[in-house]
């Protein structure tokens, strides 16, 4: 059995998709920040190990340094031990030569007073005899040679004393300049090493600041995926309870089609899926030949009000969402539909709206297409109570007059047209009027 069903029942359902895609564009906004954490935190470690690599090798240069000065130190105790060993011996040295200086004194005078400073031959001619010339000569030899010895070795002494000491005196200075250059070498290092260790500090701290800020973007992205979850679950109640929503508009519709033969079927959906557009009556201002009636709407139509008649008419079938100011509402859908076509209809009370957007008055014998009627209350005009509607005229045919309307029934939100329409407001002292727009 073939069915089908009016386009109207089609409202327009909330999906998942309009708030969650932003949600979702969210969480990955926070997927690229973690990544982009992750990799500042990666360069920062691989900082720290070069920081780490530099300390332990300015350590090692550090403990090289104390072992070479721990070194140096021996061997400066011991040199001070074989100095002290060595002004000992230059010390002894000094002594002796000191008493051979007092021996040789001795001794010279001791040939002063002999007479033995006179010369070989004299001891040989003043000699008693040949053996005491020979015993003269003989103790004149030895003293000589002994004065020759003590000579030889003050000589030896005093040349080892004068280079013990030069040895002495370059040894110090060999150490007193390692010394400094070794304490300079280790006051440097130790600089280098409190920098090294600053440096490192601050990357670890940097390090750390920058993993909160991860810590921070993964908890924001569980709350935002958490929220997800919960939009996720509110649209799916909202799309629910919209889906009963449209149940019930189709049985509000199918209700005022039975109650109406006049309102239009368009956009009808056939069962196999395929949609085909129903004729609607044409817009026009000539009078019918064959409607048997008097003619109303004989004036001619601009065709800026041609145009706005038939954008509504070709917004009937739609499902828009209503409330105040919505463009389901019924008034809004008609300024809609003209301001579309270029005739200015601003925002405004029931009866303001139109003074201020330069619409007059006509009566409804005068009808024609891009007119709007507006109920009003005949007691408050301009007061939005119960019972104000709005309609757009969009053919007129002889006596029988077509309109679009929005919102009827109250809350449904789509768009129907009715022909054979005629003014009747359904609330206690409303009136039906009819305005016309310049343009």
């Amino acid at each position: 059995m073939k069915k089908s069903i009016i386009s109207a029942l089609m409202v327009c359902s909330v999906t998942l998709t309009s708030a969650a895609l932003p949600m979702a564009a969210v969480a990955d906004d926070y997927d690229t920040k973690i990544e982009q954490q992750n990799e500042i935190i990666n360069g920062l470690k691989t900082q720290e190990s070069e920081a780490a690599t530099k300390l332990a090798a300015i350590e090692s240069d550090m403990l090289t340094t104390a072992t070479k000065i721990d070194e140096l130190t021996a061997k400066r105790k011991k040199l001070k031990t074989e100095i002290t060993k060595l002004y000992g011996e230059i010390s002894d040295l000094n002594v002796r030569i000191q008493k051979r200086e007092v021996q040789m004194r001795n001794q010279a005078r001791d040939v002063q007073v002999s007479g033995t400073s006179t010369s070989y031959l004299d001891v040989i001619i003043n000699s008693d005899s040949i053996s005491d010339a020979i015993s003269r000569v003989q103790g004149i030899t030895t003293l000589v040679n002994a004065n020759n010895d003590l000579l030889e070795q003050q000589t030896s002494d005093k040349e080892d004393v004068e280079k013990k000491t030069k040895t002495v005196e370059s040894q110090i200075s060999v150490l007193e300049t390692s010394a400094k250059e070794l304490n300079e070498k280790q006051a440097s290092l130790n600089t280098l090493k409190i920098e090294q260790e600053i440096a490192k500090n601050e990357l670890e701290a940097q390090r750390s600041t920058e993993e909160n800020k991860k810590s921070e973007y993964v908890e924001q992205k569980a709350a935002a995926q958490k929220k997800l979850k919960e939009e996720q679950a509110k649209q799916a109640k909202q799309a629910e309870a919209q889906r009963k929503a449209e149940a019930e508009a189709a049985k509000k519709l199918a209700e005022a089609q039975a109650a109406n033969p006049g309102l239009a079927r368009t956009n009808i959906v056939e069962e196999n899926g395929t949609t085909t557009e129903a004729p609607t009556i044409p817009v026009s201002e000539k009078t019918s030949e064959n409607t048997g009636g008097s003619s109303i709407g004989t004036g001619k139509v601009s065709e800026a009000k041609k145009r706005a008649a038939q954008i509504a008419l070709n917004a009937v079938g739609q499902t828009n969402p209503t409330g105040w100011g919505q463009s389901g509402e019924c008034i809004v859908a008609v300024q809609n539909w003209l301001n579309a076509a270029g005739i200015r209809f601003t925002p405004g009370g029931p009866h303001s709206g139109y003074t201020q957007s330069g619409a007059v008055q006509v009566s409804w014998s005068d009808v024609q297409v891009g007119d709007v009627v507006q109920y009003e209350n005949a007691l408050s005009p301009d007061a939005w109570l119960d019972g104000v509607h709005t309609v757009l005229v969009v053919g007129v045919n002889g006596s029988s007059v077509q309109i679009v309307e929005s919102n009827n029934p109250a809350g449904s939100g789509y768009v129907s047209t009715t022909t054979g329409w005629t003014p009747s407001p359904y609330a206690a002292n409303f009136r039906a009027v009819v305005w016309r727009f310049p343009g």
